[in-house]
């Protein structure tokens, strides 16, 4: 007789949900780390920028470009603060669904574990019934044999 898990389909649905809730989990990250990448990219532009303002400011410069250099500086920043707040959301999403990954990875681990569990014995009483007929056997042969 074939070992059977009676739980296998209901191992194979948590398993499939512990595979969604990680790609949830990897899509989150994936956006996390693009924001910061983002928020990283507007830093280094900035203080280009800064560097580039503070040059032509001192080989003299038109109030004009001043005052465009201060509006680009402005929007950069406002920028910054909307990747910053979506950042934060992105990070609280992370955490959640971290949270539900670990849940549907738990619920997944015990039902394999009762899996081994049954396997193992399956496995035992194989063997058992294995060695019980090898006795058999053994005395069935006997039996048959004549006595020296």
């Amino acid at each position: 007789m074939a070992f059977r898990f009676s739980l296998q389909p209901v191992l194979k649905l948590r398993q499939s949900f512990e595979r969604l809730e990680q790609l949830r989990l990897l899509a989150i990250t994936a956006m996390v780390v693009r924001v910061r990448g983002e928020i990283a990219a507007l830093e280094r532009e900035s203080r280009i920028a800064r560097q580039r303002l503070q040059e032509r400011l001192a080989a003299g410069m038109a109030g004009a470009e001043v005052h465009y250099e201060a509006v680009c500086e402005k929007l950069r920043s406002d920028h910054k603060r909307n990747l910053e707040t979506q950042l934060e959301g992105l990070e609280r999403r992370q955490a959640k669904q971290r949270l539900a990954y670990q849940m549907a990875r738990q619920k997944r681990e015990i039902l394999e574990n009762l899996r081994q569990r049954r396997w193992e014995e399956y496995r035992h009483e194989q063997a058992r019934r294995e060695q019980q007929a090898l006795d058999e056997l053994f005395l069935l042969h006997r039996g048959t044999t004549p006595h020296e």
